[in-house]
């Protein structure tokens, strides 16, 4: 029964009753007149008031109960610090060269070891091109499904990528957590990136010796790792040299000076000192590989085919990992990178060898410092490290652990402790714990978004120089590899955080246990 369907007389006699039970005087014509049915329900609505009442200041104590530290104000949050200072271990340009190599893995296989689930969709999805460029047929059906005209060809892409540009960025910002001004520092990023490229196509760690306008830093010489750094956030927004865009031109430079200059083995380290090859031919590597996925240019397929087959071959093994050489036994750090430019190459259609993949398994779990496999360090035998622990876990979740593995949700509840207590800038770190808090998506996750977006949109350099737009790796406080990897590094890797909405489709989109399919016959095998 509603209440508009009661009687008038007896919502009256109701209200009487009600003023009497609170002290005054009970008028007991008017509760005799009251049905019993009528008591009934004043007295179970009552009920149900309190105990409304008492769920929501539960629920409030247990949420107050559930993160007692709390993050600095958005706009102050610094960066992170590992557990230990362990010889700049998880610098990924380092420049500490040691040769001692890591103890052997100890920990057996997982079975069928495979990457995890991302959508499947039986054919190619088409991308929706950005906004610079042409419009979609007439009568599409939607932008993930519908073919769009580029220069008379259809420009398909695979479905984990489909969420770069056009209306499903847009959703996807809206839903995971993005805003407009977290898209507009991308742009701003993107833009003083673009501005920074070299007149051969390619881009330098030291922007200095190409701008002078720009303070000068970073160390480490990589020509190869700086053009991959470059290229990968702007492919992660969905800029590709298929799609007329503003960009359009630098993406097309940035491939093709990557291509020309791939060694016949597949490595593509030019330019570069010994200790950053591994890390330098798995991000431009990354960056070929997501360009086939995004454009679908035959022209870019046998190159990331020869990059790939490069990374297995350079694989450890005896271990499983990757490090400074090809064939050296690894490190997390290196390792990282190299595991994810193979995911991008599934990601993208390309095949990656079974036993490839098992061996990243085996590395993973040389690495674990305890027997559940929770917490994680630089090297097999090393203390653990948050930032390691971060970028393994991460790399658990693309190898299938699903969102509810007991030693995946303990390990990230480690992670998310170290960020609210760490006081260092770690750009690194951040890149990594961000994209592994965003795959759970969970309670930390929702505390530690707007937190990590806010600080990024607050700390970007905003002036009438040519600095617009980028991190300064000394500003406002100390990056711990800023004056190591430069401008360019604290940019791209700021960039590719806020991109974190849409770069990739949800990785627990679909059932855990459905990891993508591996063949062994892999031409990277």
């Amino acid at each position: 029964m509603k209440l508009r369907d009661v009687p008038r007389g007896l919502l009256q006699r109701a209200a009487r009753v009600s003023v009497a039970w609170e002290g005054r005087e009970i008028d007991r014509r008017a509760l005799r007149a009251v049905p019993s049915w009528g008591v009934s329900l004043l007295l179970h609505a009552l009920a149900v008031l309190i105990l409304a009442i008492l769920i929501r200041i539960g629920g409030a104590v247990q949420e107050d109960r559930a993160f007692t530290a709390e993050l600095p104000p958005p706009g102050e949050l610094g960066d992170f610090t590992s557990l230990v200072e362990a010889d700049r271990s998880g610098d990924p340009f380092t420049d500490l060269d040691d040769p001692n190599p890591p103890s052997l893995s100890f920990g057996p296989a997982d079975p069928d070891v495979k990457f995890a689930s991302q959508p499947r969709i039986p054919e190619l999805a088409a991308f929706a091109a950005d906004p610079g460029g042409p419009a979609a047929a007439v009568g599409a059906a939607s932008s993930l499904l519908a073919p769009i005209a580029l220069n008379g060809l259809a420009a398909n892409v695979q479905a984990p990528f489909s969420g770069r540009s056009g209306l499903d960025r847009a959703e996807l910002v809206r839903r995971e957590g993005g805003t407009v001004q977290s898209e507009k520092a991308v742009e701003a990023g993107l833009e003083w990136i673009v501005r920074h490229q070299a007149g051969d196509g390619s881009w330098i760690l030291n922007v200095h010796e190409i701008c002078q306008s720009c303070p000068p830093g970073g160390t480490t010489v990589s020509q190869t790792g700086a053009t991959g750094l470059a290229l990968l956030p702007l492919l992660g927004a969905g800029y590709i040299h298929t799609a007329k865009s503003r960009h359009q031109s630098a993406v097309r430079r940035g491939l093709e000076w990557l291509a020309a200059n791939q060694g016949a083995d597949g490595d593509l380290h030019v330019g570069g000192t010994g200790i950053s090859h591994m890390y330098s031919h798995a991000i431009a590597a990354m960056a070929l590989c997501e360009a086939y996925g995004l454009s679908r240019d035959p022209k870019l397929r046998e190159p990331a085919i020869r990059a790939v087959r490069f990374i297995v071959d350079s694989q450890d093994s005896a271990g499983g990992g990757w490090r400074y050489q090809p064939g050296q036994a690894g490190d997390t750090s290196v390792f990282g990178w190299n595991l994810f430019a193979l995911r991008s190459a599934n990601l993208a259609g390309l095949s990656v060898s079974k036993r490839a993949i098992r061996g990243c398994s085996d590395y993973l779990n040389s690495t674990a410092v305890d027997r559940k496999r929770v917490l994680y360090s630089y090297q097999p035998g090393r203390p653990a490290s948050p930032v390691m622990t971060a970028e393994a876990l991460v790399g658990r979740q693309i190898l299938g652990w699903p969102r509810e593995h007991p030693s995946l949700v303990k390990g990230v509840g480690q992670v998310f402790k170290d960020l609210q207590r760490s006081e260092d800038r770690n750009v690194y770190y951040w890149y990594y714990a961000t994209q592994l808090l965003h795959n759970m998506k969970d309670q930390a996750w929702e505390r530690w978004n707007p937190h990590v977006r806010e600080a990024l949109i607050g700390t970007q350099v905003r002036d009438d120089g040519c600095p617009d737009g980028s991190w300064d790796p000394a500003l406002p406080s100390r990056d711990r590899w800023g004056a190591t990897a430069g401008r360019l590094f604290q940019t791209s890797l700021s960039i590719l955080t806020l991109e974190v909405y849409y770069r990739y489709l949800p990785l627990y989109r679909t059932a855990d246990e459905e990891g993508m399919d591996v063949d062994p016959g892999a031409a990277g095998r």
